[in-house]
């Protein structure tokens, strides 16, 4: 599976919602003159009248629209909390709420993606699940109570690994986009709603004289068209977006077995949902219905309205050998002994106090500070002068850098805070920004480690609190990117090898991934790099669409190849910019993916 071919897919599935959505409009529109035409006395042929339905449909069906999208650009917490979800804090109140943060974090260093913030819908009983957001780093994984009480460990990761894959694969902002626009026209059914009752009133007061009765013939006509166009409009909506989930979910689910390594878990979790149900109680679920991990509405007659396909479908399609457990398994139970994937052998091997201390605001600011604090003496004291910390952050960050020798990976203790940035408040977040970067300028270099931390924070955090889009799409070949690709080959290769003979043949590894003609443009590599050009390089690289993106992540997997360590840390800043969140530059995932050269 391709993830810059999924990127591909979701723009393509955009544009093609766009028409469907213009071609409803253009339905609605037609429809409302016909019968305004009629209401009124007046040809169909006129064109005035034409005109004043064209644009009040517009204003209506914009307006409605262009509101809720600009709600839902707050991120995915908003249709957490429209469901009723409660965010799930730095402490979590019981084993299983603890089991599930747990499981979160794994899937997110298996799958690279920052961790999300986690919701719990405690009025649902029923088995469900939904991720929600615009971007990876607004994104939020929220689970009903029924799945922390029905599913075992095993069953659990692979929900939470299947919503990964939605977090991954670009379709998030696609299914926000979808609710914007059908509120759009739901708002129009609503007006119809209105104008309909109203008419109906005027009707039947106390004007019931016949002069009365006739004005209030065109109010009743036009809120019943408009009622009942909008529920037109509606039902060609549903249509819609039952027609782009079906096929993503089967994707979904192939991509849990793979971050997992576990097919009987996500099938054990369909089988229970196929026992004890997937319908959710709120009122609003019919809105994110193309969210859920299962059926989360009333099972539909007709089958060109299901978001979903058949579970047993689903089953076969993921472990076609799966066989029903005999009895009910327990909650808590730990799995069956399933191959470990990544992520949970990465959480294991992190220390406890990094564990906890990253999940909390104030542990994680500071362990943030101590990872950047120089090892040399003199430059760490103009750091900590410069950060001018209070008595209570100096002595935390203190004990923050005695044990810093214990993280083995400071890469996953980042992944693990952003989170808990993201509960700083505007001023608390400027404040911190601001002495990472005096952190960063103390000794006059940025080297690997508060370069990867610098991309993650901008692309995960900084933009949680501007909330900015990302890089607009101006590149569609990599031929005019070939300037700034030579910047980052040559960056990964000097991280590579310390030799000249090593560096270039890692480079060259690099360049013949392109397939460029001999000679095309030649690049060299060079001893060292400055990792602000590489920065700069990558923000016009991200430019870039996504099959040029693909060139360019494969074009530095294999310059990169197997090597670990300062090269594989610059390897996930890169997939960082290019929107394609691989963890670590594992080379094993990558494949997984489809990504390696």
């Amino acid at each position: 599976m391709d993830f810059f071919d999924r990127q591909a897919r979701a723009h393509r599935r955009t544009r093609w919602l766009l028409v469907y959505f213009v071609l409803a409009v253009l339905g609605i529109i037609a429809t409302l003159h016909v019968l305004a035409a009629w209401a009124f006395g007046r040809p169909f042929t006129d064109l005035h009248l034409l005109g004043m339905i064209a644009g009040g449909v517009l204003v209506v069906v914009l307006a409605g629209s262009l509101y809720r999208i600009a709600e839902l650009a707050q991120g995915g917490r908003v249709v957490a909390e429209m469901l009723g979800g409660r965010p799930l804090g730095p402490q979590p109140a019981s084993l299983q709420e603890q089991q599930l943060r747990n499981v979160v974090e794994e899937m997110a260093l298996a799958s690279g993606v920052p961790v999300p913030d986690v919701y719990v819908l405690d009025d649902e009983a029923a088995i469900n699940a939904f991720a929600a957001g615009n971007t990876p780093g607004d994104a939020v994984v929220a689970v009903t109570r029924g799945t922390l009480e029905s599913l075992n460990r095993e069953q659990l990761q692979g929900v939470v690994a299947h919503e990964f894959s939605h977090i991954l694969n670009g379709d998030m902002r696609l299914n926000l986009r979808l609710m914007g626009a059908l509120n759009g026209i739901l708002l129009l059914a609503i007006l119809g709603r209105i104008l309909f009752e109203w008419g109906l009133r005027l009707g039947g007061g106390a004007r019931s004289d016949r002069d009365g009765n006739k004005s209030a013939v065109p109010i009743f006509a036009m809120g019943a068209a408009l009622w009942l166009v909008g529920s037109i409009g509606v039902f060609f909506a549903r249509l819609i977006k039952a027609a782009v989930s079906r096929q993503r979910e089967f994707l979904a689910d192939a991509s849990a077995v793979q971050f997992t390594r576990n097919p009987d878990g996500i099938a054990g979790a369909l089988w229970k949902i196929d026992r004890a149900g997937s319908r959710l109680q709120s009122a609003r679920a019919e809105e994110a219905s193309h969210l859920f991990f299962g059926n989360g509405l009333r099972e539909s007659f007709v089958g060109w309205f299901a978001t979903h396909p058949p579970i047993a479908e689903r089953i076969r399609a993921v472990a076609p050998g799966f066989q029903a457990p005999d009895g009910e398994v327990s909650a808590a139970a730990s799995g069956s002994g399933a191959e470990v994937g990544p992520g949970v052998a990465g959480l294991a091997a992190m220390p406890a106090f990094a564990r906890t201390g990253a999940r909390e605001s104030g542990h994680a600011v500071a362990m943030i500070y101590a990872l950047l604090l120089s090892a040399d003496g003199a430059t760490r004291e103009r750091q900590l002068t410069g950060l001018a910390l209070s008595p209570e952050e100096g002595a935390e960050v203190e004990r923050e850098l005695a044990r810093r020798g214990e993280i083995t990976d400071p890469l996953a203790v980042i992944d693990l805070a952003l989170p808990a940035l993201r509960t700083l408040s505007p001023t608390q977040y400027a404040a911190f920004r601001a002495r990472v970067r005096g952190l960063v300028e103390a000794d006059g270099e940025v080297d690997v480690l508060e370069f990867v931390l610098h991309q993650a924070l901008v692309r995960h955090v900084d933009h949680f609190f501007t909330r900015s889009r990302g890089p607009a799409v101006r590149y569609r070949s990599v031929v005019p990117l070939l300037p700034d690709l030579s910047v980052v080959l040559a960056a990964l290769a000097g991280a590579v090898a310390t030799d000249d003979a090593g560096r270039n043949d890692a480079l060259q590894a690099g360049v013949a991934s392109l397939n460029l003609k001999p000679g095309a443009f030649p690049m060299e590599a060079t001893p060292g790099t400055d990792l602000r050009a590489v920065g700069a390089a990558l923000e016009r690289l991200a430019e870039g669409d996504p099959a040029t993106r693909r060139k360019v992540y494969r074009a530095c997997v294999a310059t990169v190849g197997p090597a670990p360590g300062r090269a594989a840390l610059l390897l996930r800043a890169v997939a960082d910019v290019l929107g394609c969140p691989v963890g670590g530059g594992s080379r094993e995932l990558e494949q997984a993916l489809g990504l390696s050269a």
